[in-house]
């Protein structure tokens, strides 16, 4: 028996910040969470329409919480009334993503044993997840609060707009928007998208030429930017076939001092195209970058601090 109406009464596609015991989505109110040491607790709405909800309804499939030694995530469960609980120490935590796809957008949160825990969250609502990635970046990340990283010789502080070309302002403006608040963030490497080709020879080479020709192999565009805690990567999708319009934005940010090994192989089927793996414990982030390209020598010298 529902005793309320507030929860749904509420109810919208937005993730919002909870402060006060009556706004914990009733799901959740059973787990201890003291809201006065938490630094941020968010709680993330369910994917449906605002008409498709009812007040017996669990209408929240997150609750996210940067408690004082952790992040903790608590999911609803396909079961009526049950929630996971997953939590992940700061100092366990070596990567972090945020992807987003028009409406469709989720946080990734990787531990340092290989453990993924995700949130997934509307895209048009952008601002108290890219919070969350910010506080839980300075709690796992950041060593010190002072002493800014001067710019490499030669490579500006904040890449001209169309460095990347027009299809792509948004890669450049996402980390213009983060180092704004961060300048010892620097931009390091870039490079613009470019159609890449199969290598190989003989009938099947021809019949992948066909195939491309239709539907040609585009690796994105991505930025990198570093500074003394954290590598960051702005991109896209990195491989992608077709023409249509790639809408996804990501932010990738790892944390310098959990590198244990930056890989760089070939890419199986282009020749052009290098794969880059950076290995922080068991997590893996793989990134296909061009052959050759800034990207690829910013990001395999890359060594732990």
């Amino acid at each position: 028996m529902v005793t309320g109406t507030r929860e749904y009464d509420l109810f919208g596609p937005w993730v919002d910040e909870v402060r006060t015991e009556d706004e914990v989505p009733r799901l959740y109110r059973r787990h201890p969470l003291d809201l006065a040491a938490a630094r941020l607790v968010l709680k993330v709405p369910r994917d449906i329409a605002r008409r498709d909800a009812r007040p017996d309804m669990d209408l929240y499939d997150h609750l996210v919480a940067l408690e004082p030694s952790c992040l903790t995530v608590l999911s609803r469960s396909a079961g009526a009334g049950g929630y996971v609980v997953r939590q992940v120490a700061y100092g366990d935590v070596v990567a972090i993503e945020d992807v987003v796809t028009l409406l469709d957008a989720r946080v990734r949160v990787h531990a340092r044993d290989g453990e993924v825990v995700t949130m997934t969250y509307n895209g048009a609502d952008r601002g108290h997840p890219g919070r969350l990635v910010e506080q839980l970046r300075v709690l796992a990340m950041e060593r010190s609060a002072d002493g800014e990283v001067a710019a490499a010789p030669g490579v500006p502080t904040l890449l001209d707009q169309h460095a990347l070309g027009l299809d792509d302002i948004g890669i450049v403006n996402a980390h213009r928007a983060v180092a704004a608040a961060r300048p010892a963030l620097q931009a390091v490497a870039w490079h613009p998208r470019q159609v890449v080709r199969p290598g190989g020879g003989g009938v099947s080479a021809a019949a992948r030429s066909v195939t491309h020709a239709l539907r040609p192999m585009t690796v994105h565009a991505a930025l990198v930017a570093l500074d003394d805690d954290t590598v960051e990567v702005f991109d896209r999708v990195g491989l992608a076939r077709g023409r249509s319009p790639v809408h996804t934005q990501a932010r990738r940010l790892v944390a310098r001092e959990a590198l244990t090994e930056v890989r760089v192989e070939p890419h199986p089927v282009y020749p052009t195209v290098r794969v880059v793996t950076l290995v922080a414990g068991q997590a893996r982030l793989t990134l296909p970058v061009p052959a050759g390209s800034s990207t690829e020598r910013a990001l395999a010298g890359l060594r732990a601090p």
